[in-house]
């Protein structure tokens, strides 16, 4: 059985892509449980100061639902012809702290539902990048925008909901197929073990330049170091760091 978190980039009430998270169960393969997630009207909007041990409860919620889940799954709208503001400040959160946030090594799919024909391949694109740049792995094909969502994501007397479109619930029901076989064999999992492998490198060449900056700009070693604890970097290695760009 694999435990499949569904979250929902709108926080609207009649929210056609929570009415879509919804209606994926039936196209789910065997085995399959997704969960929809109902707490991201009380995610605070990020700020670093808050960002701290404990994290505010609703941050807490967050985190623990993403780190049990095996997988993910994200309908979305397309605010202003990309990711709604309500979904990248959830991302944010779960990607802290920095390498070591729970919206890692996951394996996620996104889908996009929508009122007309033309919008949601763009908010699409930008999530799957988003999240695949912060080291997770995105099943980006077949692409998947329910389109025309009031009517074909019907609700039934009993609540339930059905997609009604045929072409679009093959299309999903191919990325729950894909998101399953993701999770199965842990290929989220392997993508995270061989970055963490070779972080300190990617550390060096990530921040590695924003010592040599900040030494320029007068920057004392006790802010840098302070500053780069926030990245996760520890002090020795900053130290080392700034010491290597002060003989340099």
């Amino acid at each position: 059985m694999s435990r499949i978190l569904a979250i929902s980039g709108s926080l609207r009430r009649g929210s056609y892509n929570t009415r879509l998270l919804g209606a994926l169960q039936p196209l789910a393969p065997e085995g399959m449980e997704l969960e929809i997630f109902d707490g991201l009207a009380d995610v605070p909007v990020y700020n670093e100061d808050l960002d701290v041990d404990p994290a505010p409860p609703a941050v807490t919620r967050l985190r623990e639902a993403i780190r049990q889940a095996d997988g993910i799954v994200i309908a979305t709208p397309e605010y202003n012809n990309t990711i709604p503001g309500v979904l990248k400040n959830a991302i944010d959160w779960a990607s802290r702290p920095h390498a070591r946030g729970p919206l890692r090594g996951k394996a996620v799919c996104v889908l996009v539902a929508t009122l007309g024909r033309l919008n949601g391949f763009r908010c699409l694109s930008d999530t799957n990048r988003i999240l695949s740049g912060m080291g997770n792995l995105v099943i980006s094909e077949p692409e998947a925008v329910v389109s025309s969502a009031p009517s074909t994501l019907v609700v039934e007397p009993d609540g339930s909901v059905r997609l009604t479109d045929p072409m679009a619930a093959a299309l999903i029901t191919i990325q729950l197929e894909a998101l399953a076989d993701a999770v199965k064999t842990d290929a989220a999992g392997q993508l995270r073990d061989a970055v963490l492998r070779n972080q300190p490198m990617l550390n060096r060449v990530q921040f590695y330049p924003f010592v040599v900056r900040a030494l320029g700009e007068g920057a004392t070693d006790e802010a840098i170091v302070e500053r780069l604890a926030g990245a996760n970097i520890d002090a020795r290695t900053a130290t080392a760091w700034i010491t290597e760009a002060r003989a340099a």
